[in-house]
């Protein structure tokens, strides 16, 4: 207990909040106190004992859910340390677990054909047991000592290495040379692996955020725009919001710039002999046709539910910083039930109306059928071949109605559907997971978790206007 209570206070201040050694003492003395079996009661007498004003405790208790996330200040009080498959087993009768992940069809693999525990739990769904074990590892590892981003390589292969993607990597080989069903169990297992490796890459991204040094973390504001928007803590909000200015000044100076004439493309008769009435006719200024930009007009409709939730923020920062080259842009936010945001965003701030955005109409589950649906009554008459329609979401419809119709329609009449999918393409289809239907009602579909991802989609949008 002492020694995670140390690295915790180390990321609080590695995080800028300043502590005393009076005040760890103070600490260890409130967890003698509260114990450990309350976890609401454990993060109130910390930070009341650590966190001096309202910016660090804001501060403290983003840290203190990151931390604690798989880091248990008892191990022998966790129930992964009694059961480290978790709550996985009641989840593997369905086709997701409750952690979220992926389990393959019984139908196309069959656990019997594993002999490795990881490639078992792979196969069953078992992610809050695999979780469990990346989470062991690391301790064992000293994934707490980690300094720099550029160490990143080195614990994700330590880490693979301790839960056994070794020795499934030599199953995957073995059954690949079997039968049929050894095959499909062969395939299943790597599409997992895939997602395993989306899994420890996010693991050790966290704790580099929690531990990372102070020059790290120069050099990680960097490399902001390319770190998944799920992995960002809540004080990087305000570099993110700096940085994402930055990014639309530029791109609206580009695509604002008027067009020059130019030497060469199609000669625009009438033009070039106006010009060469000074000369008695002679065309001496041969001119040229000049492709007119349009602007393009933008309608978002943005998932806010769960992990969604970061993607859709900087999404529609992004499209309102944009506001001088993309005027009329609309946007409308979902969970169940599809609402219009577009005045918001006219009437507040621009970080002050997505924060009102999300609290007033997120922390729901997602239906897509019924968010479509409203979608298509609300905007379908002013689609049209000039409207491109942005959505943003993971495609999880809860094994309901995904409302492919309704974005067929959609499809139909505007000039461009972009779906935008925070989740690695490995995902995309598993489980409850609609996107590849979703896709034949779309132009384009994306990943896009990061906030370069979502600059080249602006700039997409903003080159198809033209």
């Amino acid at each position: 207990m002492q020694a995670t209570l140390h690295d915790f206070i180390r990321v609080l201040r590695s995080a800028g909040v300043r502590i005393s050694t009076a005040e760890v003492i103070d600490g260890h003395h409130a967890v003698g106190a509260v114990g450990l079996a309350d976890r609401d009661l454990l993060r109130e007498a910390l930070g009341t004992t650590l966190a001096k004003t309202s910016e660090e405790r804001d501060i403290f208790d983003g840290c203190f859910e990151r931390f604690f996330r798989y880091h248990d200040i008892d191990p022998a009080s966790s129930p992964e340390a009694e059961d480290p498959a978790g709550e996985s087993a009641d989840a593997a009768d369905g086709e997701t677990t409750e952690s979220g992940g992926p389990r393959a069809d019984a139908t196309e693999a069959a656990p019997e054909h594993a002999e490795s525990t990881l490639s078992r739990q792979l196969l069953q769904g078992e992610w809050a047991g695999i979780d469990a074990a990346i989470a062991a590892a690391g301790q064992r590892e000293g994934i707490n000592r980690i300094a720099s981003f550029t160490q990143r390589g080195r614990f994700m292969r330590a880490l693979s290495d301790a839960i056994g993607v070794r020795e499934m990597d030599a199953e995957i080989a073995r059954l690949e040379a079997g039968d049929a069903a050894e095959q499909a169990t062969a395939l299943a297992l790597e599409r997992g692996r895939q997602v395993l490796r989306e899994r420890l890459r996010d693991h050790v991204e966290r704790h580099i955020a929690l531990f990372a040094t102070p020059e790290e973390k120069r050099l990680r504001l960097e490399r902001l725009p390319q770190l998944r928007l799920s992995n960002l803590e809540q004080r990087h909000y305000a570099d993110m919001r700096r940085l994402v200015e930055r990014m639309a000044r530029k791109l609206a100076s580009v695509h604002s710039r008027r067009l020059r004439e130019t030497r060469r493309g199609q000669l625009d008769i009438r033009r070039t002999l106006r010009s060469g009435l000074a000369y008695d006719g002679v065309p001496f200024n041969p001119r040229w046709r000049q492709k007119r930009r349009d602007r393009p007009r933008v309608i978002a409709l943005c998932d806010i539910s769960g992990s969604v939730e970061a993607t859709a923020r900087f999404l529609l920062m992004f499209l309102y910083s944009m506001r001088d080259v993309m005027p009329g842009t609309r946007a409308f936010v979902f969970c169940s039930d599809t609402h219009e945001v577009t005045e918001l965003f006219e009437q507040q701030a621009l970080e002050t109306a997505v924060a009102t955005a999300i609290q007033r109409y997120g922390n729901q589950p997602s239906h897509y059928g019924t968010a479509l649906t409203q979608f298509s009554d609300a905007c379908l008459r002013e689609i049209d071949s000039r409207t491109s329609v942005v959505v943003l979401g993971d495609a999880r419809s809860n094994y309901g109605d995904p409302g492919v119709e309704q974005l067929r329609g959609i499809y139909n009449r505007a000039r461009r559907v972009v779906w935008l999918n925070p989740e690695p393409r490995a995902l995309w289809g598993y489980g409850d997971s609609e996107m590849p239907r979703m896709a034949s009602a779309c132009h384009e579909v994306r990943p896009c978790s990061t906030l370069r991802q979502l600059e080249q989609v602006v700039d997409s949008l903003l080159a198809r206007g033209r």
